[in-house]
Formats: structure tokens, sequence, C-alpha cells
């Protein structure tokens, strides 16, 4: 059965909101503890998968530009998590993230997931 989070990213995260990023993800990556992989956290992407997991989760700071397939939407981005434990902590991030929106800084971001 499939459970998803899906997220829009119309524009490239500032460097201002990246910091505040990074510095959510340092928080989730304490409190999760040994229940996520992380497999990249660097100036370019945030990327971390459940211990057990199905998709890893990726953010980017800047939209890709290069279609990976014809008709792609680059702006649109998803993770399936199957609701395993590490749910909790990528539906956290994207929770995060609208919270910049509310304050002014990131007005383009919507998020949304299965139910």
């Amino acid at each position: 059965m499939g459970y998803t989070n899906y997220w829009d990213q119309s524009t490239n995260f500032t460097d201002k909101e990246w910091k505040q990023i990074k510095d959510e993800f340092n928080y989730v990556r304490y409190i999760a503890g040994d229940k996520i992989d992380v497999t990249a956290d660097n100036d370019k992407n945030i990327a971390f998968n459940g211990i057990p997991g199905c998709e890893t989760f990726i953010l980017n700071k800047i939209i890709p530009t290069k279609q990976e397939y014809a008709g792609q939407d680059l702006k649109f981005n998803f993770c399936k998590t199957r609701e395993l434990p590490y749910d909790i902590y990528v539906w956290h991030m994207l929770v995060f993230i609208m919270g910049l929106k509310r304050t002014n800084e990131k007005k383009d971001f919507k998020i949304s997931r299965d139910r």
C-alpha cells in the first residue's frame, strides 16, 4: 500500500532559508537517532531514508534544471514512505518549510500527503 508526501517548490531557497532548514534538519537528525539514514546534508541538498525505509526524501536548495524524462515538472516532488516510522520526519521537514511560508519568507511552497 502506498503513502506519499508531496511538495511543490517553485523557487530556489535563499541562503537564509537554507540555513534555517539545515538547522531544523540537525534537530530532526538528533531526535530521529538511528531511525533515519542520512545520505546527504550539504549546501545543495538534504537526503535521508528511514530504517526501514521506502524512498529517499530529497530536498534541493536549487530546483533542478534538467528533466530526467520528457514533460517532467521540475517543481513537483514526492517521497513515498509507506507510512513507515520515518514518515513523521519527512512531514516535519515539509511542515517546517511551510512555517517559513507563513512568515512571508517562502510564499510559493505547497505540501500535501495521501489520506
